[in-house]
């Protein structure tokens, strides 16, 4: 039997974001839990001055069309609460496709996500993909169009991902291509894998709209699981 969970007033929220759920925006994600929190009578602490509103800090915004099993939101309750239970309402007061898998006492602070796993499915390839991906990879560099900060405003330049991706495979199952990569993640150096399935699909005749991503994992700079 695990040890019981003391009562912190700061908790994470371990959710999955599946299905048609990868269609829904973070910032609709956000009104759409602010709302089960209402609906599942959840204590959590609003902020203070002329627009108060719930305290939700979400590790990370998940881009559109992207499905994850490793997402979370903080939130701060004003009551003791079983976390346990507390999972199950919010759970049950979600759409079908956002789970809440666990409600935990946060470990490590979003600043520390350094990597993450995603599994890349691409469910219509050319024949040719595996070999024009694995060249790829094996290049000096990768170039990809990535929009950057300058200044106050946003731009796309030409930069180089190679040393942003720590480990990849690369395997053919029942004809698809499955990518297993491992990409730099965070606030500082996300990197979108579509920017790399964009790369690795040009000027070919693999279907662009026929690729699946599955977020698995985050970690720390030292590969500890981050939660």
């Amino acid at each position: 039997m695990p040890e019981p969970i003391s009562w912190h007033s700061d908790v994470r929220v371990f959710y999955e974001k599946t299905g048609m759920a990868k269609f829904i925006s973070h910032l609709d994600t956000v009104h759409c839990f602010t709302r089960a929190i209402k609906r599942a009578k959840i204590p959590i602490w609003f902020t203070e001055g002329f627009n108060p509103h719930a305290f939700l800090t979400f590790a990370m915004p998940l881009s559109l069309g992207v499905e994850s099993y490793c997402e979370t939101v903080d939130i701060r309750l004003m009551q003791e609460e079983d976390l346990e239970e507390l999972a199950v309402r919010l759970d049950n007061a979600l759409p079908p496709d956002i789970h809440v898998s666990k409600i935990a006492i946060p470990v490590l602070t979003p600043q520390e996500i350094a990597w993450a796993d995603y599994k890349i499915i691409f469910n219509n390839p050319d024949k040719n993909l595996i070999s024009r991906a694995e060249s790829i990879f094996e290049g000096d560099e990768i170039t990809v169009m990535k929009k950057v900060k300058q200044g106050r405003e946003k731009v796309e330049k030409q930069v180089d991902v190679k040393g942003k991706i720590l480990r990849y495979s690369l395997e053919s199952e029942n004809e698809k291509v499955v990518l297993n990569i491992t990409l730099s993640s965070g606030m500082q150096n996300n990197i979108n894998p579509s920017l790399l399935i964009g790369k690795i699909i040009e000027g070919s005749e693999t279907d662009a709209d026929a690729v699946d991503i599955l977020k698995l994992k985050s970690y720390t700079s030292d590969l500890k699981e981050w939660e």
